[in-house]
């Protein structure tokens, strides 16, 4: 889901357009996060990093400033470049379809499928039949 946030916020473009290492303030300001927020971003920003979709890079400091944020630009990493919009070879439709509320769903409810014996819970909830598209109605033999 952190993922899903980064594409839908446009982090990777934002970042790629800047040209430079992007610091975590001018990244708020570029994406009209709100100040209350700003804390929570920074954690979304950690996870992507973390995750190699980010990478953090040190820039030159500046005598008056001590800030520890100061320090630390971010800029893309090989796989996020396959996030970016306007990429010919651009994973991000994939990405969206795949972490689509319609996608998920159906999976969030797995294990109780499986454990469940009644049959009319068995015809209602069956993950496999949401995703794969098959409930049509079915002829009795």
């Amino acid at each position: 889901m952190s993922l899903k946030c980064a594409i839908q916020l446009q982090i990777p473009d934002v970042i790629d357009r800047h040209g430079s290492p992007m610091l975590l303030s001018e990244l708020i300001k570029a994406l009209g996060i709100k100040h209350a927020r700003a804390h929570s971003f920074y954690r979304l920003m950690r996870i992507l990093v973390h995750s190699c979709f980010f990478l953090k890079q040190s820039l030159p400091t500046e005598p008056e400033c001590n800030d520890e944020e100061r320090r630390e630009g971010y800029v893309l990493a090989p796989a996020s470049r396959l996030l970016l919009k306007d990429e010919p070879l651009s994973l991000r439709p994939f990405l969206l379809a795949m972490l689509d509320p319609i996608m998920m769903d159906p999976w969030q409810n797995m294990s109780k499928w499986f454990q469940n014996d009644d049959v009319r819970y068995s015809l209602s909830h069956n993950p496999l039949d949401d995703v794969l598209g098959s409930r049509r109605p079915r002829a009795k033999a």
